[in-house]
């Protein structure tokens, strides 16, 4: 009798242990789920006041755009001449105004203190008059893949105008290459060469070294040139032969104008350490030291273009073509700002544009440090 009771009955203290494990267990779940619940919880409170910080500092760098403007503006119509320079009151150091929760920094640049790269196959002004078709696009057929229209008698190398069509950009480009490029790299012509195809509108290879649709479409990922003007100067990654290392050392040199047109450089802007730009745009025909002593010699209210020349030891050497790529005075200024809310950055840089009685216009827009 005794031993049905025992078969019939578990031992007492095997029941209190599983029922321990079991509501260990279940507290142990609950503890796991509501860890996980809380830290989804300041996630998301953090992703929102993230979100809320940004676009804060968006609308605070919107409103910079209008403060820079009405402080370009009052800067030149205190200016009697037209020629910009670095002593002016728009170029300062980068500027702090206090905001809730943070602050803004901006700065103003000059765009025309860099070589404009969408300008390399834009041709000189003296020659505009020889190329009729060069501002009229080739477009591809329809529904097929992209063929040059043009027959072999006139395109680039065959056509006898288009060949004396002067472009003293890609020549700029290239003494600039030359200049920064260590010898043991690739050869500036071959860089200039597959730029410009990236660029121009046609789709026949500027020479041995051009490179146009068919090579892109040919990599393991294969892309297509947009036979246009370059958006960001970030796009120089994508063409063939300018690796890492080239795009950074030309960096500090180029920029990217929405007007493929906007050809010359201002030489009040440059500084002296971009003096090899100068040099580039002189043809290398200046020595470069005579070159940097020319931006350090400069006059606190700039050169007018007659000095200038007249301050060049043999300005003979310089083309008619360069020459046109040089002036005195910038119709592109770029606003630099930072806005910074709690911990929460926002880059973003605005090109503004010069119209009549200095009034400014945003041009382009873009967000990110670069």
């Amino acid at each position: 009798m005794a031993n049905n009771s025992q078969r019939q009955f578990p031992n007492i203290k095997q029941q209190s242990g599983t029922v321990l494990v079991t509501v260990l267990l279940v507290v142990a779940f609950v503890v796991v789920l509501v860890v996980e619940a809380n830290k989804t919880v300041n996630y998301q409170t953090s992703l929102n006041r993230n979100l809320m910080n940004r676009d804060q500092a968006y609308s605070y760098l919107v409103g910079m755009e209008e403060l820079a403007k009405i402080y370009l503006k009052k800067a030149f119509d205190a200016e009697k001449e037209n020629i910009v320079h670095l002593g002016q009151a728009w170029a300062q150091d980068d500027i702090t105004f206090p905001i809730d929760g943070g602050a803004m920094t901006a700065k103003i640049i000059d765009m025309q203190r860099c070589l404009n790269i969408n300008s390399i196959v834009t041709p000189d002004p003296s020659t505009n008059s020889t190329n009729n078709n060069a501002s009229q696009p080739l477009q591809p057929p329809a529904g097929g893949a992209r063929t040059n229209p043009t027959t072999p008698n006139n395109n680039q190398r065959g056509n006898p105008n288009q060949a004396n069509v002067s472009k003293s950009g890609e020549i700029i480009l290239t003494n600039l290459l030359e200049k920064v490029l260590d010898s043991t790299e690739i050869q500036a012509p071959a860089l200039v060469a597959a730029l410009s195809d990236w660029i121009d509108n046609d789709f026949t290879p500027s020479g041995p070294d051009g490179v146009e649709d068919l090579y892109y479409q040919g990599l393991e990922i294969p892309y297509l040139p947009p036979n246009g003007p370059i958006a960001h100067v970030s796009e120089l990654r994508t063409v063939r032969y300018f690796d890492a290392d080239s795009y950074e050392k030309l960096r500090p040199f180029i920029c990217v104008l929405p007007d493929a047109k906007e050809t010359q450089i201002n030489i009040n802007t440059i500084t002296s350490e971009k003096a090899d730009l100068l040099y580039a745009a002189l043809g290398g025909k200046i020595p470069h030291s005579e070159v940097t002593q020319l931006i350090s010699d400069r006059p606190e209210a700039g050169y007018d273009l007659q000095t200038f020349w007249e301050s060049l030891s043999d300005p003979g050497k310089v083309s008619k073509g360069l020459k046109s790529r040089l002036t005195d005075t910038s119709k592109y200024f770029l606003m630099d700002a930072k806005a910074e809310i709690n911990r929460t950055r926002v880059y973003m840089k605005t090109v503004f544009i010069k119209e009549d009685s200095n009034a400014f216009k945003v041009v382009s827009r873009y967000f990110g440090k670069e």
